[in-house]
Protein backbone atom coordinates (compact mmCIF):
# COMPACT_ATOMS: atom_id res chain seq x y z
CA UNK A 1 0.00 0.00 0.00
CA UNK A 2 2.67 2.46 1.05
CA UNK A 3 4.73 1.56 -2.00
CA UNK A 4 1.75 2.32 -4.23
CA UNK A 5 1.20 5.69 -2.53
CA UNK A 6 4.87 6.59 -2.92
CA UNK A 7 4.91 5.74 -6.63
CA UNK A 8 1.59 7.53 -7.11
CA UNK A 9 2.96 10.62 -5.38
CA UNK A 10 6.15 10.55 -7.44
CA UNK A 11 4.14 10.23 -10.65
CA UNK A 12 1.95 13.17 -9.62
CA UNK A 13 5.05 15.26 -8.94
CA UNK A 14 6.45 14.17 -12.33
CA UNK A 15 3.21 15.23 -14.02
CA UNK A 16 3.17 18.64 -12.35
CA UNK A 17 6.81 19.32 -13.23
CA UNK A 18 6.16 18.15 -16.79
CA UNK A 19 3.30 20.62 -17.21
CA UNK A 20 5.35 23.51 -15.81
CA UNK A 21 8.41 22.57 -17.90
CA UNK A 22 6.56 22.37 -21.21
CA UNK A 23 4.35 25.42 -20.76
CA UNK A 24 7.09 27.77 -19.54
CA UNK A 25 8.33 28.12 -23.14
CA UNK A 26 6.20 29.34 -26.05
CA UNK A 27 5.61 26.37 -28.36
CA UNK A 28 3.29 25.20 -31.05
CA UNK A 29 0.38 23.31 -29.45
CA UNK A 30 1.28 20.08 -31.27
CA UNK A 31 4.79 20.21 -29.81
CA UNK A 32 3.34 20.87 -26.35
CA UNK A 33 1.26 17.70 -26.49
CA UNK A 34 4.11 15.66 -27.95
CA UNK A 35 6.48 16.65 -25.16
CA UNK A 36 3.82 16.06 -22.52
CA UNK A 37 3.37 12.57 -23.96
CA UNK A 38 7.10 11.87 -23.63
CA UNK A 39 7.37 13.29 -20.11
CA UNK A 40 4.25 11.51 -18.84
CA UNK A 41 4.89 8.10 -20.42
CA UNK A 42 8.58 8.09 -19.46
CA UNK A 43 8.68 9.46 -15.89
CA UNK A 44 12.02 11.05 -15.01
CA UNK A 45 13.73 9.47 -18.06
CA UNK A 46 11.63 11.80 -20.21
CA UNK A 47 13.27 14.80 -18.53
CA UNK A 48 16.69 13.58 -19.62
CA UNK A 49 15.40 13.38 -23.19
CA UNK A 50 13.88 16.85 -22.83
CA UNK A 51 17.11 18.27 -21.40
CA UNK A 52 18.98 17.14 -24.52
CA UNK A 53 16.38 17.70 -27.23
CA UNK A 54 13.68 20.00 -25.90
CA UNK A 55 15.40 23.06 -24.49
CA UNK A 56 15.57 26.19 -26.58
CA UNK A 57 18.70 28.13 -27.44
CA UNK A 58 19.80 30.69 -24.89
CA UNK A 59 18.24 34.12 -25.36
CA UNK A 60 21.62 35.79 -25.88
CA UNK A 61 22.49 33.30 -28.65
CA UNK A 62 19.18 33.98 -30.35
CA UNK A 63 19.84 37.70 -30.09
CA UNK A 64 23.32 37.28 -31.59
CA UNK A 65 21.81 35.56 -34.62
CA UNK A 66 18.90 37.99 -35.02
CA UNK A 67 21.01 41.15 -34.82
CA UNK A 68 23.14 39.93 -37.73
CA UNK A 69 20.19 39.95 -40.13
CA UNK A 70 20.55 41.75 -43.47
CA UNK A 71 24.32 42.06 -43.07
CA UNK A 72 25.74 43.48 -46.30
CA UNK A 73 22.43 43.71 -48.20
CA UNK A 74 20.37 45.88 -45.87
CA UNK A 75 20.08 48.84 -48.28
CA UNK A 76 18.81 46.64 -51.11
CA UNK A 77 16.21 44.99 -48.89
CA UNK A 78 15.02 48.37 -47.62
CA UNK A 79 14.60 49.59 -51.21
CA UNK A 80 12.46 46.59 -52.09
CA UNK A 81 10.44 46.93 -48.90
CA UNK A 82 9.74 50.56 -49.82
CA UNK A 83 8.73 49.54 -53.35
CA UNK A 84 6.41 46.94 -51.85
CA UNK A 85 4.83 49.52 -49.54
CA UNK A 86 4.31 51.83 -52.53
CA UNK A 87 2.46 49.08 -54.39
CA UNK A 88 5.10 48.63 -57.09
CA UNK A 89 5.39 45.17 -58.68
CA UNK A 90 8.60 43.38 -57.79
CA UNK A 91 8.32 40.82 -60.57
CA UNK A 92 5.43 39.87 -62.77
CA UNK A 93 1.98 41.34 -62.40
CA UNK A 94 -0.83 40.77 -59.88
CA UNK A 95 -2.39 38.31 -62.33
CA UNK A 96 0.76 36.26 -63.03
CA UNK A 97 -0.39 33.03 -61.46
CA UNK A 98 0.32 34.00 -57.87
CA UNK A 99 4.05 34.60 -58.33
CA UNK A 100 3.89 38.25 -57.41
CA UNK A 101 1.96 37.46 -54.24
CA UNK A 102 4.41 34.74 -53.22
CA UNK A 103 7.38 37.05 -53.81
CA UNK A 104 5.78 39.71 -51.61
CA UNK A 105 5.04 37.17 -48.87
CA UNK A 106 8.65 35.99 -48.70
CA UNK A 107 9.98 39.55 -48.75
CA UNK A 108 7.75 40.43 -45.81
CA UNK A 109 8.32 37.21 -43.87
CA UNK A 110 12.09 36.90 -44.22
CA UNK A 111 13.35 40.07 -45.94
CA UNK A 112 14.06 37.71 -48.85
CA UNK A 113 15.64 39.92 -51.48
CA UNK A 114 14.34 39.41 -55.02
CA UNK A 115 17.23 38.97 -57.43
CA UNK A 116 17.24 38.72 -61.21
CA UNK A 117 19.87 38.01 -63.88
CA UNK A 118 21.17 34.88 -62.15
CA UNK A 119 22.88 32.01 -63.91
CA UNK A 120 21.82 28.75 -62.23
CA UNK A 121 23.24 25.29 -62.90
CA UNK A 122 21.50 22.23 -61.37
CA UNK A 123 23.78 19.44 -60.12
CA UNK A 124 21.88 16.27 -59.25
CA UNK A 125 24.59 13.59 -58.86
CA UNK A 126 27.21 13.46 -56.13
CA UNK A 127 30.25 12.85 -58.35
CA UNK A 128 29.36 15.74 -60.67
CA UNK A 129 28.87 18.06 -57.68
CA UNK A 130 32.23 17.31 -56.06
CA UNK A 131 34.09 17.46 -59.37
CA UNK A 132 32.71 20.94 -60.09
CA UNK A 133 33.12 22.14 -56.50
CA UNK A 134 36.78 21.15 -56.23
CA UNK A 135 37.47 22.76 -59.59
CA UNK A 136 35.87 26.03 -58.47
CA UNK A 137 37.67 26.04 -55.12
CA UNK A 138 40.94 25.46 -56.94
CA UNK A 139 40.31 28.65 -58.94
CA UNK A 140 39.55 30.83 -55.88
CA UNK A 141 41.67 33.98 -55.64
CA UNK A 142 40.26 35.88 -52.63
CA UNK A 143 38.10 33.91 -50.19
CA UNK A 144 36.25 30.65 -49.63
CA UNK A 145 33.30 30.47 -47.23
CA UNK A 146 31.78 27.10 -46.33
CA UNK A 147 28.77 26.47 -44.11
CA UNK A 148 27.90 22.80 -43.66
CA UNK A 149 25.78 20.47 -41.60
CA UNK A 150 27.81 17.30 -42.20
CA UNK A 151 31.50 17.12 -43.06
CA UNK A 152 32.81 13.57 -43.03
CA UNK A 153 36.46 12.77 -42.21
CA UNK A 154 36.48 10.32 -45.12
CA UNK A 155 38.36 10.45 -48.43
CA UNK A 156 36.11 13.23 -49.79
CA UNK A 157 36.31 15.27 -46.59
CA UNK A 158 40.08 14.94 -46.46
CA UNK A 159 40.39 15.95 -50.11
CA UNK A 160 38.33 19.07 -49.40
CA UNK A 161 40.36 19.92 -46.29
CA UNK A 162 43.69 19.46 -48.07
CA UNK A 163 42.55 21.70 -50.91
CA UNK A 164 41.50 24.35 -48.39
CA UNK A 165 44.90 24.09 -46.70
CA UNK A 166 46.59 24.61 -50.05
CA UNK A 167 44.48 27.71 -50.73
CA UNK A 168 45.09 29.10 -47.23
CA UNK A 169 48.85 28.73 -47.72
CA UNK A 170 48.44 30.70 -50.96
CA UNK A 171 46.97 33.62 -49.01
CA UNK A 172 43.27 32.92 -49.70
CA UNK A 173 40.95 33.63 -46.76
CA UNK A 174 39.22 30.39 -45.76
CA UNK A 175 36.32 30.24 -43.30
CA UNK A 176 34.51 27.01 -42.38
CA UNK A 177 31.38 26.90 -40.19
CA UNK A 178 29.86 23.51 -39.37
CA UNK A 179 27.31 21.86 -37.08
CA UNK A 180 28.70 19.66 -34.31
CA UNK A 181 25.76 17.25 -34.29
CA UNK A 182 25.65 16.75 -38.04
CA UNK A 183 29.45 16.40 -38.09
CA UNK A 184 29.63 14.26 -34.95
CA UNK A 185 32.36 12.05 -36.42
CA UNK A 186 34.66 15.01 -37.07
CA UNK A 187 37.39 15.56 -34.45
CA UNK A 188 38.72 19.07 -33.82
CA UNK A 189 42.17 17.79 -34.77
CA UNK A 190 40.88 17.28 -38.33
CA UNK A 191 41.26 21.04 -38.90
CA UNK A 192 44.72 21.58 -37.36
CA UNK A 193 46.48 21.79 -40.71
CA UNK A 194 43.98 24.37 -41.95
CA UNK A 195 44.13 26.58 -38.86
CA UNK A 196 47.93 26.35 -38.84
CA UNK A 197 47.84 27.64 -42.43
CA UNK A 198 45.72 30.64 -41.36
CA UNK A 199 42.27 29.23 -42.07
CA UNK A 200 39.42 29.93 -39.67
CA UNK A 201 37.06 27.20 -38.38
CA UNK A 202 34.00 27.61 -36.14
CA UNK A 203 31.41 25.20 -34.76
CA UNK A 204 27.88 26.62 -34.95
CA UNK A 205 26.75 27.91 -31.51
CA UNK A 206 28.82 25.13 -29.94
CA UNK A 207 29.66 24.58 -26.28
CA UNK A 208 32.61 22.84 -24.69
CA UNK A 209 30.45 19.70 -24.64
CA UNK A 210 30.60 19.51 -28.46
CA UNK A 211 28.02 17.10 -29.86
CA UNK A 212 26.66 16.59 -26.32
CA UNK A 213 25.46 20.17 -26.28
CA UNK A 214 22.19 20.03 -24.28
CA UNK A 215 20.50 22.08 -26.99
CA UNK A 216 21.40 19.88 -29.96
CA UNK A 217 17.77 19.89 -31.04
CA UNK A 218 18.51 23.20 -32.81
CA UNK A 219 20.85 22.21 -35.62
CA UNK A 220 22.41 24.29 -38.35
CA UNK A 221 21.23 22.29 -41.36
CA UNK A 222 22.24 24.99 -43.88
CA UNK A 223 24.66 24.00 -46.63
CA UNK A 224 26.16 26.81 -48.65
CA UNK A 225 29.49 27.78 -50.17
CA UNK A 226 30.64 31.17 -51.48
CA UNK A 227 33.78 31.63 -53.56
CA UNK A 228 35.27 35.11 -54.14
CA UNK A 229 31.85 36.73 -53.71
CA UNK A 230 30.72 35.92 -57.26
CA UNK A 231 30.00 32.15 -57.16
CA UNK A 232 27.83 30.25 -54.67
CA UNK A 233 26.53 26.76 -54.01
CA UNK A 234 23.27 26.00 -52.21
CA UNK A 235 21.59 22.64 -51.78
CA UNK A 236 21.40 19.33 -50.00
CA UNK A 237 24.71 17.55 -50.57
CA UNK A 238 26.73 16.84 -47.45
CA UNK A 239 30.50 17.09 -47.67
CA UNK A 240 31.35 13.42 -47.59
CA UNK A 241 30.73 10.12 -49.29
CA UNK A 242 27.62 8.77 -47.61
CA UNK A 243 24.68 9.81 -45.47
CA UNK A 244 24.73 7.85 -42.18
CA UNK A 245 26.01 4.73 -43.93
CA UNK A 246 23.42 4.87 -46.72
CA UNK A 247 24.71 5.37 -50.28
CA UNK A 248 23.54 8.79 -51.45
CA UNK A 249 23.95 9.30 -55.15
CA UNK A 250 20.92 11.50 -55.76
CA UNK A 251 20.56 14.98 -54.28
CA UNK A 252 20.22 18.51 -55.59
CA UNK A 253 22.72 21.36 -55.55
CA UNK A 254 22.52 24.76 -57.22
CA UNK A 255 25.63 26.42 -58.62
CA UNK A 256 24.76 30.12 -58.75
CA UNK A 257 26.32 33.18 -60.34
CA UNK A 258 24.63 36.56 -60.27
CA UNK A 259 22.93 38.84 -57.78
CA UNK A 260 21.71 36.00 -55.56
CA UNK A 261 25.32 35.29 -54.52
CA UNK A 262 25.29 38.46 -52.40
CA UNK A 263 22.28 37.13 -50.48
CA UNK A 264 24.00 33.81 -49.81
CA UNK A 265 27.18 35.66 -48.79
CA UNK A 266 25.14 37.77 -46.37
CA UNK A 267 23.57 34.64 -44.87
CA UNK A 268 26.99 33.10 -44.28
CA UNK A 269 28.32 36.28 -42.65
CA UNK A 270 25.26 36.55 -40.39
CA UNK A 271 25.72 32.96 -39.20
CA UNK A 272 29.49 33.36 -38.86
CA UNK A 273 29.33 36.57 -36.84
CA UNK A 274 26.41 35.23 -34.79
CA UNK A 275 28.56 32.24 -33.83
CA UNK A 276 32.16 33.46 -33.65
CA UNK A 277 33.41 35.29 -30.58
CA UNK A 278 36.98 36.00 -31.68
CA UNK A 279 37.00 35.91 -35.48
CA UNK A 280 34.05 38.10 -36.46
CA UNK A 281 34.14 39.76 -39.87
CA UNK A 282 34.01 43.54 -39.39
CA UNK A 283 34.57 44.95 -42.86
CA UNK A 284 31.97 43.07 -44.89
CA UNK A 285 31.75 45.45 -47.85
CA UNK A 286 34.95 44.12 -49.44
CA UNK A 287 33.37 40.64 -49.61
CA UNK A 288 30.57 41.69 -51.96
CA UNK A 289 31.17 41.84 -55.71
CA UNK A 290 29.10 43.33 -58.50
CA UNK A 291 27.99 40.36 -60.62
CA UNK A 292 29.18 40.26 -64.21
CA UNK A 293 27.03 37.39 -65.51
CA UNK A 294 23.84 38.07 -67.43
CA UNK A 295 21.63 35.08 -66.69
CA UNK A 296 17.85 35.37 -66.71
CA UNK A 297 16.76 33.44 -63.60
CA UNK A 298 14.75 35.28 -60.95
CA UNK A 299 14.93 33.88 -57.44
CA UNK A 300 14.70 34.52 -53.71
CA UNK A 301 16.89 32.90 -51.07
CA UNK A 302 14.88 32.27 -47.90
CA UNK A 303 16.28 31.35 -44.50
CA UNK A 304 14.41 29.49 -41.77
CA UNK A 305 15.26 29.09 -38.11
CA UNK A 306 13.91 28.99 -34.56
CA UNK A 307 14.75 32.68 -34.10
CA UNK A 308 12.06 33.66 -36.63
CA UNK A 309 8.62 34.91 -35.65
CA UNK A 310 7.08 33.13 -38.66
CA UNK A 311 8.06 29.93 -40.48
CA UNK A 312 9.20 31.59 -43.70
CA UNK A 313 10.13 28.46 -45.66
CA UNK A 314 6.84 26.80 -44.79
CA UNK A 315 4.97 29.91 -45.91
CA UNK A 316 6.84 29.68 -49.21
CA UNK A 317 5.85 26.03 -49.61
CA UNK A 318 2.22 26.91 -48.91
CA UNK A 319 2.40 29.72 -51.46
CA UNK A 320 3.75 27.39 -54.13
CA UNK A 321 1.15 24.70 -53.42
CA UNK A 322 -1.77 27.11 -53.34
CA UNK A 323 -0.95 28.61 -56.73
CA UNK A 324 -0.65 25.25 -58.52
CA UNK A 325 -2.96 24.78 -61.49
CA UNK A 326 -1.65 21.52 -62.97
CA UNK A 327 0.98 19.75 -60.89
CA UNK A 328 2.80 19.62 -57.54
CA UNK A 329 5.76 17.23 -57.44
CA UNK A 330 7.63 16.92 -54.14
CA UNK A 331 10.79 15.02 -53.22
CA UNK A 332 12.04 14.85 -49.65
CA UNK A 333 13.94 12.39 -47.42
CA UNK A 334 11.10 12.74 -44.89
CA UNK A 335 7.47 13.74 -45.32
CA UNK A 336 5.94 14.95 -42.04
CA UNK A 337 3.77 17.98 -42.91
CA UNK A 338 1.71 19.93 -40.42
CA UNK A 339 -2.04 20.29 -40.83
CA UNK A 340 -1.81 23.41 -43.01
CA UNK A 341 0.45 21.76 -45.59
CA UNK A 342 -1.49 18.49 -45.57
CA UNK A 343 -4.74 20.39 -46.06
CA UNK A 344 -3.24 22.40 -48.93
CA UNK A 345 -2.13 19.22 -50.69
CA UNK A 346 -5.53 17.62 -50.09
CA UNK A 347 -7.34 20.64 -51.55
CA UNK A 348 -5.05 20.60 -54.58
CA UNK A 349 -5.49 16.85 -55.21
CA UNK A 350 -9.28 17.11 -54.89
CA UNK A 351 -9.23 20.03 -57.34
CA UNK A 352 -7.61 17.83 -59.96
CA UNK A 353 -4.00 18.95 -59.51
CA UNK A 354 -1.44 16.19 -60.13
CA UNK A 355 0.06 15.73 -56.65
CA UNK A 356 3.07 13.41 -56.38
CA UNK A 357 5.23 12.78 -53.32
CA UNK A 358 8.49 10.79 -53.36
CA UNK A 359 10.55 9.71 -50.36
CA UNK A 360 13.32 7.10 -50.03
CA UNK A 361 12.37 3.52 -49.25
CA UNK A 362 15.42 3.09 -47.00
CA UNK A 363 16.30 5.56 -44.27
CA UNK A 364 18.41 5.71 -41.13
CA UNK A 365 15.58 7.14 -38.99
CA UNK A 366 12.93 4.50 -38.43
CA UNK A 367 10.50 6.70 -36.50
CA UNK A 368 10.62 9.38 -39.19
CA UNK A 369 10.10 6.75 -41.89
CA UNK A 370 7.00 5.41 -40.12
CA UNK A 371 5.62 8.91 -39.55
CA UNK A 372 6.30 9.75 -43.22
CA UNK A 373 4.33 6.73 -44.36
CA UNK A 374 1.41 7.69 -42.13
CA UNK A 375 1.18 11.02 -43.94
CA UNK A 376 1.72 9.41 -47.34
CA UNK A 377 -1.31 7.26 -46.53
CA UNK A 378 -3.36 10.45 -46.16
CA UNK A 379 -2.13 11.85 -49.47
CA UNK A 380 -2.95 8.64 -51.34
CA UNK A 381 -6.39 8.41 -49.71
CA UNK A 382 -7.15 11.93 -50.93
CA UNK A 383 -6.21 11.41 -54.58
CA UNK A 384 -2.46 12.06 -54.59
CA UNK A 385 0.28 9.69 -55.73
CA UNK A 386 3.24 8.49 -53.66
CA UNK A 387 6.51 6.76 -54.54
CA UNK A 388 9.31 5.07 -52.59
CA UNK A 389 12.75 5.63 -54.14
CA UNK A 390 14.72 2.37 -54.16
CA UNK A 391 18.20 3.23 -55.52
CA UNK A 392 19.99 4.26 -52.34
CA UNK A 393 19.00 7.19 -50.15
CA UNK A 394 17.09 9.98 -51.89
CA UNK A 395 18.34 13.18 -50.23
CA UNK A 396 16.85 15.75 -52.63
CA UNK A 397 14.50 18.36 -51.16
CA UNK A 398 12.53 19.91 -53.98
CA UNK A 399 9.09 21.17 -54.94
CA UNK A 400 8.25 21.89 -58.56
CA UNK A 401 4.88 23.44 -59.39
CA UNK A 402 3.34 23.47 -62.87
CA UNK A 403 6.80 22.96 -64.35
CA UNK A 404 7.43 26.68 -63.76
CA UNK A 405 8.30 27.35 -60.14
CA UNK A 406 10.76 25.52 -57.91
CA UNK A 407 11.93 25.47 -54.33
CA UNK A 408 15.05 23.54 -53.38
CA UNK A 409 17.59 23.72 -50.59
CA UNK A 410 18.21 22.09 -47.22
CA UNK A 411 14.72 21.97 -45.70
CA UNK A 412 13.00 18.60 -45.55
CA UNK A 413 9.23 18.54 -45.89
CA UNK A 414 8.80 18.10 -42.15
CA UNK A 415 7.97 19.98 -38.99
CA UNK A 416 11.56 19.90 -37.68
CA UNK A 417 12.85 21.76 -40.73
CA UNK A 418 10.16 24.43 -40.39
CA UNK A 419 10.42 25.02 -36.64
CA UNK A 420 13.68 23.76 -35.15
CA UNK A 421 16.52 23.61 -37.67
CA UNK A 422 18.37 26.51 -39.25
CA UNK A 423 17.61 25.99 -42.95
CA UNK A 424 17.95 27.73 -46.31
CA UNK A 425 16.00 27.38 -49.55
CA UNK A 426 15.96 28.96 -53.00
CA UNK A 427 12.61 29.86 -54.56
CA UNK A 428 13.11 30.01 -58.32
CA UNK A 429 10.75 31.57 -60.87
CA UNK A 430 12.06 30.23 -64.16
CA UNK A 431 10.32 27.90 -66.63
CA UNK A 432 13.64 26.47 -67.83
CA UNK A 433 14.72 25.48 -64.33
CA UNK A 434 11.22 24.14 -63.67
CA UNK A 435 11.43 21.83 -66.67
CA UNK A 436 14.83 20.59 -65.48
CA UNK A 437 13.37 19.60 -62.11
CA UNK A 438 10.42 17.90 -63.77
CA UNK A 439 12.81 15.77 -65.82
CA UNK A 440 14.75 14.86 -62.66
CA UNK A 441 11.54 13.78 -60.93
CA UNK A 442 10.47 11.63 -63.87
CA UNK A 443 13.92 9.99 -63.97
CA UNK A 444 13.64 9.26 -60.22
CA UNK A 445 10.22 7.70 -60.75
CA UNK A 446 11.91 5.03 -62.88
CA UNK A 447 13.90 4.04 -59.78
CA UNK A 448 10.92 4.12 -57.42
CA UNK A 449 8.04 1.82 -56.55
CA UNK A 450 4.48 3.19 -56.50
CA UNK A 451 3.10 3.43 -52.96
CA UNK A 452 -0.56 2.75 -53.73
CA UNK A 453 -3.71 2.15 -51.76
CA UNK A 454 -3.25 -1.56 -52.48
CA UNK A 455 0.19 -1.47 -50.82
CA UNK A 456 -1.26 0.41 -47.85
CA UNK A 457 -4.19 -2.01 -47.42
CA UNK A 458 -1.80 -4.98 -47.45
CA UNK A 459 0.00 -3.76 -44.31
CA UNK A 460 -0.58 -5.71 -41.12
CA UNK A 461 -2.06 -4.08 -38.05
CA UNK A 462 1.27 -3.80 -36.11
CA UNK A 463 2.79 -1.84 -39.01
CA UNK A 464 -0.21 0.50 -39.11
CA UNK A 465 -0.07 0.97 -35.34
CA UNK A 466 3.63 1.83 -35.56
CA UNK A 467 2.87 4.53 -38.13
CA UNK A 468 0.07 5.97 -36.02
CA UNK A 469 2.19 6.07 -32.87
CA UNK A 470 5.17 7.57 -34.70
CA UNK A 471 3.14 10.48 -36.03
CA UNK A 472 2.22 11.42 -32.42
CA UNK A 473 5.88 12.32 -31.93
CA UNK A 474 6.19 14.00 -35.34
CA UNK A 475 6.30 17.58 -33.91
CA UNK A 476 9.49 16.82 -31.99
CA UNK A 477 11.20 14.18 -34.16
Amino acid sequence: MWLGLIFGGLYLVNALIAIVTVFRSHRDISAVWAWLLVLMLLPFVGFIIYFVFGRKLRANRMQDLMTQRLLGINDLVVQQQEALAAGQPLIGTPGSGGVSELVRTLLRADDALVTTHNEVQVLALREAFFKQLFEDIGLATEHIHIEAYTIQPDAVGRQLRDLLIEKAHAGITVRVLYDTFGSHGLPISFWKGLTDAGGQVERFVATKLGRWNPRINFRNHRKLIVIDGHLAYLGGFNLGKEHHGLPTLRDTQLRIQGKAVAVIQARFLMDWNGTSRKQQVKNVDVLFREPVVTGNTTMQVVAGGPEQQVEAIKLGYLGLINQAKRSIWIESPYFVPDDSLLDALTIAANAGVDVRIMIPKKTNQELMAKASQFYLNQVVANGGQAFLYEEGFLHAKTIVVDGKYVSTGTANFDIRSFKLNFEIAAFIYDHRIGKTFQKLFLADMERAMPYTQKVIDAKKRPARLGEELSRLLAPIL
